[in-house]
This record gives C-alpha cells, sequence and structure tokens, in this order.
C-alpha cells in the first residue's frame, strides 16, 4: 500500500498552515478543535471509501 498521497496532504496542509501563519492571515480552516476532527473526519472517510470502491471493483475486473 503506497501512503505517498497521504504523506504528501499532510505535508502541504502543513505548510499552508504555516504560510498563513507567518503572513498572518486567517487559517482556511475552523480554529477549533471540534472543527479540525470535522475536517480530519470527511477526509478520512473519502478514503476509506475510495479504498473500499478500489478493492471492490478489482475482484470484477479479474473475472
Amino acid at each position: 500500500m503506497r501512503y505517498t498521497k497521504i504523506l504528501l496532504g499532510l505535508l502541504l496542509s502543513f505548510v499552508v498552515g504555516a504560510a498563513c501563519r507567518l503572513a498572518q492571515i486567517p487559517v482556511p480552516s475552523p480554529p477549533v478543535l471540534s472543527g479540525a476532527l470535522l475536517v480530519f473526519m470527511m477526509s478520512s472517510g473519502y478514503w476509506l471509501v475510495g479504498r473500499y470502491l478500489a478493492a471492490r471493483v478489482a475482484p470484477e475486473r479479474q473475472s
């Protein structure tokens, strides 16, 4: 399993957050823990459903 997209996404989000802090502009995400968890859970759901659909389609292609 390749985690390069996940790692690149985390790195990019860190860079955007750091750049927003350095430029003293509001970060484009919720500033509270519940909002951050919401974004995390939405991203996790998107990723997990993508994996499920890819695994579901793979056996159909083998027949």
